[in-house]
């Protein structure tokens, strides 16, 4: 037997609102498993779906239903709710019976809008309301169907009201990209104002780690100020650090590196090579040794490139 034949569908009568509005509403459900069946008969599964429009009101329903007869279907225990909201989906009966009121009056509906609240299939939350002649209101807290119906018009007026107020005009607030980068980094002022604003556009997050580094290492700040170079290539500026800590070098060319040491800053001619890599500060890093017959000296140390 194919699944297409197994599945059975029929009418029922669970939700009172698609009665009023006189739309059906179907159950589809396949016969169960015989070790569903007790003495007290079968547990039947199923979906009920309800959809259509009358006199302005429209429903959709897409509920899990269950029953022991075929005859008396149920809502599943998580889709029940107390009379008061017994409307389907989430509209309680007394704005269903609100807006059947208003339905000669007013162009009405409802809007739905679901939200995922968990990562599994079909966990959402489900938000509702009214809608007036396209306009879209929150589902107003009443108990009766007359404070139903007033509340709505109320803030129905409401929102036409302030939908013909003219929007106040923006205040538009120049900021100059550049100035708010230095206020952030202020250690970037050492390369000048005009160096920053030539390469801020093309490579504002190489300034950015440049001015981390200076931050951690204040020196720097010193050396780049008594210009050795005097427009020096974001992309070129490297800073290494010797794997026991011992030293930090600072390259703002293949010609000009500086490297502190015990507090002392001091011009160097630092030749590397690359060696491999390996974590440093949780971060893959390249570490790389002396050129040559130096690499094999011993004062020859190693060093990670950490920009």
């Amino acid at each position: 037997m194919t699944e297409a034949a197994r599945r059975i569908r029929t009418t029922a009568a669970v939700f009172e609102l698609p009665q009023k509005l006189g739309i059906l509403q179907y159950v589809e459900y396949e016969p169960p498993p015989r070790e569903w069946c007790t003495s007290d008969g079968c547990l039947y599964e199923g979906v009920l779906t309800a959809e259509g429009c009358r006199k302005g009101v429209c429903v959709r329903y897409r509920v899990w239903v269950h029953s022991r007869d075929r005859r008396r279907w149920e809502a599943k225990e998580k889709w029940r709710r107390r009379r008061d909201e017994d409307a389907g989906g989430c509209i309680r009966q007394q704005l269903a019976d609100a807006l059947w009121e208003l339905s000669d009056r007013f162009d009405v509906g409802v809007w739905y809008e679901y939200v995922r609240v968990g990562v599994g299939v079909n966990q959402y939350d489900v938000y509702c309301g009214p809608v007036v002649n396209g306009v879209k209101l929150y589902q107003p807290h009443c108990r009766a169907v007359e404070d139903c119906v007033r509340q709505i018009l109320e803030d129905y007026k409401r929102e036409v009201e302030k939908m013909n107020v003219p929007p106040k005009p923006a205040l538009v607030v120049k900021t100059d990209p550049v100035e708010e980068l230095l206020r952030e980094w202020p250690e970037l002022e050492a390369f000048g104002v005009e160096w920053v604003r030539a390469w801020a556009p093309h490579a504002k997050e190489e300034l950015v780690e440049i001015a981390k580094i200076m931050r951690r290492f204040p020196w720097m700040v010193e050396v780049v100020r008594q210009r050795p170079v005097s427009h020096p290539h974001p992309y070129m500026v490297e800073v290494y650090v010797a794997r026991d800590g011992s030293e930090v070098c600072l390259s703002l060319n293949q010609l000009k590196t500086y490297c502190a040491r015990n507090g002392a800053v001091r011009e160097v001619k630092l030749e590397l090579e690359f060696s491999r890599y390996e974590v440093y500060e949780e971060r893959i890093r390249g570490v790389y040794r002396p050129k040559g017959l130096l690499a094999f000296t011993t004062a020859a140390r190693e060093y990670v490139k950490i920009l």
